[in-house]
């Protein structure tokens, strides 16, 4: 994998993670089976990333954001029993998205995934 497509992986990682850590804090979305859904995806994207990063080398400043993104991961804390929020009725943003699959959709779109 190239530097670059690397480099925007990470970026792409580092802002996820982000969003999942910050979203612990939130009273519906820490307890949400689609937040662990997305934590478990994220931590896969992360597995891939750090197969493609023991082969390459990439600019300090990005070093330090992989630093980041992994302390970030680790600070991130699943419910044994996730509920289903949304089909208990409890999650009310428009046409029934999910907040955190919505920003799990803008990872994969900065990617290019399908």
């Amino acid at each position: 994998m190239e530097e670059k497509e690397l480099i925007n992986r990470l970026r792409a990682l580092h802002f996820i993670a982000g969003v999942l850590v910050n979203q612990q804090n939130d009273p519906r979305c820490s307890v949400c089976k689609s937040r662990a859904k997305v934590v478990e995806d994220a931590k896969e994207e992360l597995e891939k990333l750090e197969s493609n990063l023991a082969n390459t080398a990439i600019p300090e400043p990005f070093e330090r954001v992989y630093k980041r993104t992994k302390e970030l991961f680790s600070e991130i804390k699943v419910p044994e029993n996730p509920i289903p929020q949304r089909k208990e009725g409890r999650c009310f943003f428009a046409d029934q998205e999910c907040l955190i699959k919505e920003c799990f959709d803008v990872y994969e779109d900065l990617l290019g995934k399908d």
